[in-house]
């Protein structure tokens, strides 16, 4: 009898179904999920190359509670601390600049942003199905344009990642 309540239930919450990257999360359990994202370090510039150089890094998503076939977010990534979208900006403590930006492939074509100014969010998805616990990641890549006259020093921008589920 509780097996049948269960698929009964199970069956209900399918009914209503959410967007395609949104978590179904159980009532009783209730959902939790964390983000993380490793650095993408471009490492030492050559400047005097004039060739763009290429890093990755990725977004982990973590969650508990969830009860869903084929679980999936929309990862949003915002401008950074010194450009838009269109230019993101690595700035070094001199205040020099480089440009760069993150996309969704190694194609380069769709800058990842928020879905605003011509860039696209990215679905981070995995599995058929997750009962309890779910973990997803992607990739991130990112090309840096240093230029003949880019200054040495150390570089930095500051992306903040949100998570809509």
């Amino acid at each position: 009898m509780m097996a049948r309540a269960l698929l009964l239930a199970l069956a209900f919450s399918m009914l209503h179904a959410p967007r395609a990257e949104a978590l179904l999360c159980h009532v009783i359990l209730g959902c939790s999920c964390t983000v993380t994202a490793t650095d993408v370090s471009f490492g030492s510039f050559t400047p005097l190359a004039a060739a763009p150089q290429y890093a990755t890094g990725e977004v982990t998503i973590d969650c508990t509670g969830v009860i869903d076939l084929a679980p999936a977010v929309a990862v949003k990534l915002d401008d950074g601390q010194w450009g838009t979208f269109a230019a993101r900006k690595l700035r070094a403590s001199s205040g020099a600049l480089i440009d760069y930006n993150i996309y969704t492939s190694a194609a380069y074509g769709t800058i990842w942003g928020d879905g605003t100014g011509g860039t696209s969010g990215a679905v981070v998805s995995g599995g058929l199905l997750a009962l309890g616990h779910w973990t997803a990641s992607r990739t991130m890549f990112a090309r840096a344009t240093p230029t003949a006259t880019t200054q040495p020093g150390a570089y930095a921008d500051l992306i903040v990642v949100r998570i809509d589920w």
